[in-house]
């Protein structure tokens, strides 16, 4: 399979539950912005070695017909509008109670990767709009949280790319955040109950 159609693949959720459920609800939301034209699920870390030199790459699953096992990488592309992906961190019980069904707290960051001269070329030559990407992404999240059957507050924000990528290793990570490129990231703590199913 050529790189542009492993590009252009479906993305495939499958049947989630509790956290990826949760997640993939936010990620129907936030796929309303009209600048997001690859809305990615969750993420993994790989690894791989190149030239002696060990990276770390984030690749979210992707099968492309039943039974396969593929994985996409979700970089930077600056052939998109703009892209996001999700990593979730170590669940924790916020309370433990037997035979109950608990409380689980979710660390859950969402990276965006954009192409401002995509976006609007005409502001782009003006300056960087990457606060108003923020901003929009920002109130989308707050004003339709109380639309689930979660909680999650939000925790950060940066446009740092050491920050918005602090998990992973890459090489070139400085092309990400270079203009018409810009990155940046949201953390949010997520809790739900757990399923009852």
């Amino acid at each position: 399979m050529s790189i542009s159609n492993l590009q252009n693949r479906t993305i495939t959720i499958g049947t989630p539950v509790e956290v990826e459920s949760a997640v993939n609800d936010i990620r129907t939301v936030l796929m309303n912005l009209p600048w997001i034209d690859r809305p990615y699920f969750i993420a993994q870390r790989f690894f791989k070695t190149e030239n002696g030199r060990s990276f770390i790459y984030p690749e979210t699953y992707a099968p492309d017909k039943p039974g396969s096992r593929n994985y996409q990488r979700v970089t930077p592309d600056n052939d998109y509008l703009g892209s996001f992906f999700f990593l979730v961190g170590s669940g924790k019980q916020k309370e433990f109670s037997a035979n109950q069904y608990n409380y689980l707290n979710y660390p859950v960051s969402i990276i965006f990767s954009v192409n401002l001269d995509l976006i609007d070329k005409a502001k782009l030559n003006d300056g960087l709009f990457t606060q108003e990407l923020i901003r929009d992404a920002r109130r989308l999240l707050t004003t339709t949280m109380t639309n689930h059957e979660f909680e999650y507050t939000l925790q950060s924000e940066t446009r740092d790319v050491r920050e918005v990528y602090k998990e992973f290793s890459m090489n070139e990570i400085e092309k990400f955040n270079t203009a018409p490129m810009q990155c940046f990231r949201i953390d949010l703590l997520l809790t739900l109950q757990e399923d009852c199913n």
